[in-house]
């Protein structure tokens, strides 16, 4: 016959469970070796214990830390406040913020500066009152904020983009197709036209959207012989492409690297016209430019050259050198535009 256990039993049992772990290095281990970083200071902020996270999220030895201020961690615009609202606290008793869950930064020992969450605890140590703070590193937390912010102000700007590009071609459509079932046949010669431009704005923001993700694999890509694939789906059979130089090899996500290659080579061919002359060159090995002989960007904003739906052509979309720079970024990369040596357009994809 199996005898159960009574709830003293069992409880002397756990008493004795806890004793081991307590006994051990257990808890040691878990606090040492934990993802989070934990430094205690006392009264005075010095700091008397840091775990060996630390060195991950601020660059410090655990070693190091001990026996400095708080403020080794800190940006310096935070020092006065620190030191006054921690003289405050032991005076009044009276914390003037929440301690769960404070966002912060911190500062790493190279400089630059770490996104924490803090939370804040008050123990008592060997008999001296001291604090602990439990700091997470949330720089990855607010990268995907960003990219969420970022992909929310993209769809705003789509929103806006569409209902504004798509209101003419739509509202002449619908005047053809008046005139059209008035016996005007030549009217459906609008329709078409009008239909065709619709076709070419959602093209345009759906490449937007495309090119709105992150790069996938990258890889060493010979900048000339891309150039030259793209040159033969987005250049014209009267143009030119020249090659100035040695092109570097660029280290892309080549279908990205050649969408913004052929986005540039027709913004040539759209403002300079089909017999357009376009060269290629690098940009002291560390990028590469794209400059035409065309009519330059004297005539249009170069503030606003890379905004979404930005055109000075009557049939341009707008979205082309908004593609452009989302490639580039995506990369990690910077564009700009400036002048020709030929009186066109130049176009520097700084790939550093």
């Amino acid at each position: 016959m199996e005898r159960s256990e009574s709830s003293s039993e069992r409880e002397v049992s756990t008493a004795d469970l806890e004793a081991r772990i307590r006994g051990t290095e257990f808890f040691r281990s878990l606090v040492e070796n934990g993802s989070d970083a934990i430094v205690t200071i006392d009264k005075e902020s010095t700091i008397i214990y840091a775990n060996r996270s630390v060195e991950r999220v601020f660059g410090y030895d655990p070693e190091e830390l001990i026996g400095k201020k708080l403020t080794a961690i800190m940006p310096d615009r935070f020092h006065g406040d620190h030191f006054a609202s921690v003289r405050r606290y032991l005076e009044t008793g009276e914390r003037e913020l929440d301690w769960n869950d404070i966002y912060l930064p911190a500062e790493h020992r190279d400089g630059h500066e770490v996104p924490l969450s803090i939370t804040f605890e008050e123990h008592v140590y060997g008999g001296d009152q001291v604090f602990s703070g439990i700091m997470r590193d949330i720089t990855e937390q607010r990268e995907r904020q960003r990219r969420l912010e970022r992909q929310n102000e993209r769809l705003e700007e789509f929103a806006g983009v569409v209902s504004h590009d798509l209101r003419n071609p739509l509202q002449t459509a619908r005047a053809a197709v008046a005139l059209a079932r008035a016996g005007d046949e030549e009217a459906l010669a609008d329709l078409e036209a009008a239909l065709d431009r619709m076709d070419d704005l959602i093209d345009g923001v759906l490449s937007l959207a495309k090119q709105g993700r992150a790069v996938g694999e990258t890889e060493p890509v010979d900048l000339e012989a891309l150039a030259a694939e793209a040159w033969t789906t987005a250049g014209s059979e009267s143009g030119t492409l020249t090659v100035r130089g040695t092109l570097p090899t660029v280290t892309a996500d080549s279908e990205r690297l050649r969408t913004l290659l052929e986005n540039l080579f027709r913004n040539s061919v759209e403002h300079a016209g089909e017999g357009v002359t376009v060269r290629i060159g690098s940009l002291d090995g560390e990028g590469f430019y794209v400059a035409d002989d065309g009519p330059g960007i004297d005539d249009g904003d170069p503030d606003r050259l890379f905004e979404y739906g930005y055109t000075t052509a009557e049939d341009g979309t707008g979205y082309g050198l908004s593609i452009v720079r989302d490639v580039a970024e995506a990369h990690g990369w910077t564009v700009a535009a400036a002048d020709s040596e030929h009186g066109g357009a130049r176009f520097e994809v700084d790939a550093r």
